[in-house]
């Protein structure tokens, strides 16, 4: 009996020794089961990003001309990217040339997302938006999983691919790793270049630090298109084009001159809030005393640029 349990023993060590090193035997039900999981698991991430039309145009943009020129010579070599490439020969030379990524950087409110929405609808294309914040997951392995996804829904629907704060996946890669988290950002950035690598669609960044980009991406973006702060002539456009018709407010030549001279070093976003501001003011007021003057935008002003200024030098402390 004994003698017997020794032989069982001896053949099963000899079994687990000549199978030692080779792959596990997975029955093709199991292996056809983990495709449509995977699949199922794909198509689940593509719901999670929507396709929207654009509404806005490129005409109605305020931004310098040399600005609108970069961009229209962007809009032209993604038109005739077939015509440059595979008649022009530009093919031969820059193999990897297909790739048509846009990175708008600039002051916050510079209309950097009014830029992406506008080449989508020059294009005729629909949009894709996505916030880092969509993609990122506290379980490791679920942002590149989730980047996938997008550049696969993106691709797959024929719309624009606007990563906004893109200087969140687009940033230096981390050289000293301490932890799990610092190993699955950069696994994250990698996924990142490589499907940008691989997408044959247009996609475009938009970013208030461009500073912070991998220099990896750098390389792989066809324009970096500035979207500064307006000028004078600028922020009179953008105060015309931001008070509706129907709004009651009675500006003169005299207060259309303050304002462009009160918001000097504001952008178009905060122009934006003011005109809110300033109507959110004067509805508290009843009767005809309910119209929006010079001295409620000018307030809505001053506002903007005092939380900006306590804001900024917060910012500076804690660094």
């Amino acid at each position: 009996m004994v003698e017997k349990k020794k032989t069982k023993a001896k053949a099963h060590k000899k079994t687990a020794e000549t199978t030692a090193g080779k792959e596990r035997y997975v029955p093709p039900i199991e292996t056809s089961r983990r495709r449509d999981d995977e699949q199922e698991d794909r198509v689940r991430r593509m719901a999670i990003f929507t396709i929207e039309p654009p509404q806005r145009k490129l005409a109605d943009l305020v931004i310098p001309d040399a600005t609108r020129e970069q961009l229209h010579s962007l809009l032209t070599r993604i038109r005739y990217q077939h015509v440059l490439y595979d008649d022009f020969g530009l093919r031969d030379i820059d193999p990897y040339g297909g790739r048509t990524a846009i990175n708008l950087y600039g002051p916050p409110g510079t209309g950097k997302t009014f830029a992406a929405e506008a080449i989508a609808h020059e294009l005729g294309m629909g949009l894709l938006r996505v916030n880092y914040s969509e993609i990122e997951s506290k379980f490791v392995g679920e942002t590149p999983k989730n980047i996938q996804a997008a550049f696969a829904r993106a691709q797959a629907e024929n719309a624009l691919l606007f990563f906004d704060e893109a200087d969140s996946i687009l940033g230096k890669r981390l050289t000293n790793i301490s932890q799990s988290t610092d190993h699955a950002v950069n696994v994250s950035r990698s996924v990142m270049l490589m499907a940008l690598d691989r997408f044959s669609g247009v996609a475009v960044f938009a970013t208030n630090l461009a500073s912070n980009y991998d220099t990896a991406f750098v390389r792989r973006i066809l324009g970096h298109v500035e979207m500064p702060l307006p000028n004078a002539a600028a922020r009179r456009q953008l105060w015309q084009a931001q008070i509706p018709a129907r709004l009651p407010a009675d500006l003169t030549e005299k207060d259309w001159a303050r304002l462009v001279r009160e918001t000097e070093g504001l952008a178009g976003g905060d122009i934006l809030n003011s005109v809110v501001l300033a109507a959110a003011t004067a509805i508290q007021r009843e009767g005809p005393a309910c119209r929006v003057g010079v001295e409620d935008f000018s307030a809505a002003v001053a506002a903007a640029k005092k939380a900006k200024r306590e804001i900024g030098v917060a910012r500076k402390r804690r660094g």
